[in-house]
């Protein structure tokens, strides 16, 4: 118990730490360098400068952050009797992390490279572009991850805030790719932006408590809630 409760920490403060690095280093660049809005890519090849790479290089462990907490959560289902059918959760989290990995490769390595080049290709793949291919890909990709939350919530029932703040994700992330299918520059309104922002803070609240719980004492017994004993074994495919 003790090592999945390192895991599940250790995967809370490394998403706490990409939520909050990722974003704030997008509102100060935006704070010191008053960027124009997006109009064309020869525009925005014309100012690009290397440091905007960082925000989608801070994506790679905020995935790898999400990735981990999956894990540590399936091992906790197994500790607790087994509610979640891993199945779906692996598909998802694999769908996700393909998703969302070709966008941060596409936006850190690709498109400053390919501005001087393809602005073709910079128009298609830069998140600058509200209307860019990767946004589509980066909402659909957190629409995943939002099942994969709302799945793993059961796993949860012994902290009834993180349950509950995982079904939230869920719906929220879905709403947001929906929103999508129809106005896929929305997430670039002053609406999308607030619900950005409000959804960096539900997830790192959501992992403060994750962290609080999973944490462990200084000689190392674990302080997450006690396990109630199960009267009698799981059902077929491993439910109660």
């Amino acid at each position: 118990m003790r090592s999945i409760d390192a895991t599940l920490h250790r995967s809370a403060l490394i998403i706490i730490a990409a939520s909050l690095l990722g974003p704030g280093w997008v509102f100060v660049d935006a704070a010191v360098r008053h960027p124009v809005p997006w109009t064309d890519a020869a525009t925005w090849a014309a100012g690009y400068r290397w440091f905007m790479a960082v925000p989608p290089l801070l994506g790679f462990p905020l995935l790898y952050g999400f990735v981990l907490f999956v894990a540590g959560a399936r091992r906790l289902d197994e500790q607790r009797g087994g509610r979640v059918d891993p199945v779906p959760v692996l598909l998802l989290t694999a769908i996700y992390g393909a998703l969302v990995a070709f966008n941060y490769i596409a936006n850190a390595f690709y498109v400053g490279q390919a501005s001087s080049s393809d602005l073709g290709a910079v128009s298609a793949l830069s998140m600058a572009n509200p209307r860019s291919l990767c946004w589509a890909i980066e909402l659909s990709a957190y629409g995943v991850l939002g099942m994969v939350t709302w799945l793993v919530a059961p796993t949860f029932r012994e902290e009834w805030a993180v349950a509950l703040l995982l079904r939230t994700n869920g719906v929220v992330s879905v709403a947001c790719a929906a929103v999508a299918l129809f106005d896929l520059a929305w997430v670039q309104t002053p609406i999308g932006l607030a619900f950005y922002a409000a959804w960096n803070l539900l997830v790192v609240v959501l992992m403060v408590l994750v962290a609080r719980a999973f944490r462990s004492t200084p000689g190392g017994a674990s302080i997450a809630s006690p396990q109630p004993a199960r009267e009698a074994g799981p059902g077929p495919g491993g439910h109660p």
